[in-house]
């Protein structure tokens, strides 16, 4: 693939080691989304920081293996790699105690970062909620989103118990062009926004208010919702047997904003990316090895 084809893609947030009972694992949302957008051959870069550690330094090791540009990767010194530990639920949904404070809550003086960030020229931008408790972390997102202003902008909104507020996730969707939430969260989008949670009265207000042109909902073993500028796609959902849900929901994120990049139709859009989420969902760990040669 040529370098620019398909759009160069950035990714702001948690960069993190997910500590399973046998041993840690790299992850954090926006970054799953990101990596999983490398793979299809975009170029992709990360904003975040990482400790000066030993999970720090191994963080640095695997964004580099995984071909993601670690340029606006920044190291705090007073604070740790960020860390979740999780309990063990592949079935019903992992539980998360997430570590903080944490150095990806830390990423340096906005004015320079944004002004290297513009020269990168991203076509698409990717983030969630989590990192954007950080007042550093949301004014460089912002400042992304409506000073450099990607064509694409996803915000997977990803709630976390206690790790978001109401106001928050409505300032945080002021950025996004696309938003990306499971059917839990579309609920708890609509409660927020004072509507009727309908796939289509959650994309009409998102568009009248926030200039949302595409809302995907995810439901798992059953399927999924794609409505872009008011045209409404659904795809089953794909029986297989699961072996671990966490990256699932990144993986498909990653599909989805490869097919509109790519200008894919958005019923072949929605449909692999449910493919490529059914398959990370039977293997191991945030970031499992795949690759699209094996959907056909």
């Amino acid at each position: 693939m040529d370098e620019r084809a398909g759009g160069r893609v950035l990714g702001i947030g948690e960069l993190l080691w997910d500590l399973f009972p046998d041993g840690p694992r790299l992850g954090g949302a926006p970054f799953n989304v990101v990596a999983n957008l490398r793979r299809f051959g975009h170029p992709a870069a990360f904003v975040t920081a990482v400790g000066d550690d030993d999970l720090g330094r191994a963080a640095l090791a695997a964004v580099d293996r995984l071909g993601v540009d670690g340029t606006f990767i920044g190291v705090a010194l007073d604070m740790p790699t960020g860390t979740v530990a999780v309990s063990p639920d592949p079935i019903e949904g992992h539980r998360f105690t997430i570590g903080s404070p944490a150095a990806y809550e830390s990423i340096g003086d906005s004015g320079s970062l944004v002004a290297r960030l513009a020269a990168w020229t991203p076509d698409a931008l990717v983030y969630g909620t989590l990192a954007q408790r950080s007042a550093g972390v949301r004014d460089v997102t912002h400042r992304v989103a409506t000073e450099i202003r990607p064509s694409y902008r996803l915000y997977d909104v990803n709630l976390r118990e206690g790790c978001w507020t109401p106001e928050l996730v409505r300032e945080v969707l002021t950025d996004a062009t696309i938003v990306k939430v499971n059917e839990s969260e579309s609920v708890v989008l609509a409660d927020l926004l004072g509507v009727d949670a309908s796939p289509a009265a959650l994309a009409a207000v998102l568009a009248a208010r926030h200039g949302v042109t595409t809302l995907c909902i995810t439901r798992g073993g059953n399927g999924a919702t794609l409505v872009i500028d008011g045209s409404r796609y659904d795809v089953d959902g794909i029986p297989v047997d699961v072996v671990d849900t966490v990256g699932a929901g990144d993986a498909f994120a990653a599909t989805l904003l490869h097919g509109i990049l790519t200008e894919t139709p958005p019923e072949e859009t929605l449909t692999f990316a449910n493919r490529v989420g059914a398959l990370v969902a039977t293997r191991s760990g945030a970031l499992p090895p795949w690759s699209a040669d094996e959907l056909g």
